[in-house]
């Protein structure tokens, strides 16, 4: 049964453009986003290869970094942020976006899939995940499951956003 719906748009930002100043997540050398406690600040030194993510969930903005993705396992580090420093980020240059609608179902093991019905460029695109509590739970995969795609990298959502054109439909 599906729970919940939210309209979702996610936008990925240059990594490159991310730098940390004493304690301070700063953006494009301009924007100061947060002030990381310590504990923060050694993972995100420690992770050389960030994705950055800001999303608009209903609303909800969040500041999302991803690290590099080992098999199903990622380091990740989330704030909520006040929506107009996030509209502020996103409308300093062209970012990579994807738009879609996620819906919330309750598997019958008691976990929680996210199933995401992309817009736009991506229609009729449908990718459901599940987060897991470790690699190696067990998890009893729902019947309406398409292909299993969990360590392809090629259908995250960041991917995806710079990919949009090859989803194209005619």
């Amino acid at each position: 049964m599906l729970e919940a719906s939210s309209k979702v748009i996610q936008y990925y930002l240059d990594a490159n453009l991310l730098r940390l100043q004493g304690h301070t997540l700063v953006y494009n050398e301009v924007v100061e986003i947060i002030q990381l406690e310590e504990e923060k600040r050694v993972i995100f030194l420690r992770e050389k290869d960030w994705t950055v993510r800001i999303r608009f969930r209903d609303e909800r903005t969040t500041l999302t970094l991803k690290g590099r993705r080992t098999n199903a396992t990622a380091a990740e580090l989330e704030w909520n942020i006040e929506r107009d420093l996030g509209e502020r980020i996103v409308m300093q240059r062209e970012h990579p976006f994807v738009e879609k609608r996620r819906y919330l179902w309750d598997g019958v093991d008691g976990f929680v899939w996210e199933v995401d019905e992309f817009e736009g460029e991506l229609s009729p695109l449908v990718l459901a995940e599940v987060e897991l509590p470790a690699e190696d739970a067990s998890v009893e995969l729902p019947a309406w499951l398409g292909e299993e795609i969990t360590g392809d990298h090629s259908w995250s959502n960041a991917s995806l956003a710079h990919r949009k054109s090859e989803f194209t439909m005619d």
